[in-house]
């Protein structure tokens, strides 16, 4: 088990570097077993879901290895369309590894996928967008099983899923024909997606809020660079703004892509401005409380930073309301956010009445999102906090200890057995 200590109260000053977006190069990484040849992504950062997907990509007969930030990979020996369950049960983002084994061997075998608990997160969209693209799904003994020549067709998603939209655009480029895709995610990591895809050989082109993707595309490794991580930028601005009165820089990144979370920094009274590759905030004794709130696909405000934005209002002087849409178990940090002596009532979204300090408290991180939360405000607590069951948050922040210490705060890692 590990767990965090930090010991809070001191103002955040400093600057950091953003590093690559997780939920970028996880299916890029996932993409590339349905490729030929040798390459490079760069700007990945070393987390544990990316450690996972190597060692996925190596359990099919491929090669890839991190150093320094940038993954180098072999394809040529990839010779297994079962994704190992040991693996899959991780993260719930194996699953993408779905459709580029379909369009390399026509089959795949994987168990549910794992990862954080956030409620119901069904993956049917998955597989029957698979279906409507030719192929057969069946479940045995517990695995499932999807085979077929997949075939161009056009597919609406009830709910522009993020996972599902990724795993079809990939799957499309080997599909026979064309393929447009009605109400998808247009998340700033899909679009990052669709740019590996193409740099690779892919033909995939946005038109009118639809995703056409033209099929029996042959995809060659080419070197690629991920984007920035808009999720890890939110969550050191908002733990910034919640250290009163510190001034944080982020390099590596500009206001593209975070729309919502500079909204929302604007109304607390923060004073946020950004340049080619920065953002830089500034945050007052007190924040201003945030009327409603609405976590919504993007361009509305990122689930992913639901937790964090949470934690930074229940500080503000006055009431704010949060009402989360995407993940109905995306509120566990809530419990342990009381701890540190948060004033949040749960009604139809989360009613924050903002107190005036925080006080250190014991307490666990339930997921990755959450447990960064809870980071975020044993940072501005006064007092000794422990976050246990930390592993969630290596899932997702890059050198998180140093970085933290970077901007000023008192943070160790501790190691139990």
């Amino acid at each position: 088990m590990t767990e965090i200590r930090i010991c809070g109260g001191k103002r955040l000053r400093g600057e950091i570097t953003v590093s690559g977006a997780k939920n970028a190069v996880l299916p890029e990484l996932a993409a590339l077993v349905g490729m030929k040849g040798t390459g490079v992504i760069y700007n990945c950062p070393n987390i544990t879901d990316v450690s996972v997907s190597m060692e996925i990509i190596r359990s099919l007969g491929g090669k890839a290895e991190l150093e320094d930030g940038t993954v180098s990979y072999d394809l040529s020996g990839i010779d297994s369309f079962t994704i190992p369950t040991d693996l899959g049960c991780k993260m719930r983002s194996a699953i993408t590894f779905c459709g580029g084994l379909l369009g390399r061997f026509g089959e795949v075998v994987f168990s549910p996928p794992g990862g954080c608990v956030l409620g119901e997160r069904p993956i049917d969209l998955h597989l029957s967008g698979f279906k409507a693209l030719g192929v057969e799904v069946k479940e045995e003994n517990g695995l499932i099983r999807v085979k077929g020549r997949l075939k161009g067709n056009k597919i609406r998603f009830r709910y522009p899923s993020v996972g599902a939209t990724q795993n079809i655009i990939i799957a499309a480029c080997f599909a026979k024909g064309q393929t447009i895709v009605e109400n998808p995610s247009l998340e700033p990591e899909t679009l990052d997606l669709i740019g590996f895809l193409n740099t690779c050989g892919g033909c995939i082109a946005l038109r009118g809020g639809c995703i056409y993707i033209e099929g029996d595309r042959e995809l060659k490794a080419k070197p690629y660079c991920t984007m920035a991580d808009r999720i890890e930028a939110g969550t050191y601005l908002f733990g910034a703004a919640m250290a009163g009165g510190g001034k944080v820089s982020l390099k590596g990144i500009n206001r593209q892509g975070i729309g919502a979370v500079w909204d929302v920094l604007e109304k607390t009274g923060c004073k946020i401005s950004s340049g080619r590759d920065y953002i830089t905030v500034k945050s007052l004794e007190r924040l201003k409380p945030v009327e409603k709130t609405v976590v919504k696909p993007y361009p509305g405000f990122p689930t992913d930073l639901q937790p964090q934005l949470t934690a930074m209002l229940a500080l503000a002087d006055g009431k704010s309301i949060v009402k989360e849409t995407v993940f109905e178990g995306r509120n566990r940090h809530i419990g342990e956010l009381l701890k540190f002596g948060a004033d949040i009532e749960e009604n139809d979204g989360f009613i924050i009445r903002g107190v005036k300090n925080f006080t250190g408290a014991h307490v666990t991180a339930f997921d990755l999102r959450g447990g960064a939360a809870l980071c975020m405000a044993a940072l501005a607590a006064e007092g000794e906090s422990h976050i246990r069951d930390a592993d969630y948050i290596f899932r997702g922040y890059e050198k998180f200890e140093e970085k933290i210490k970077e901007l000023g705060g008192e943070i160790t890692i501790l190691q139990h057995l």
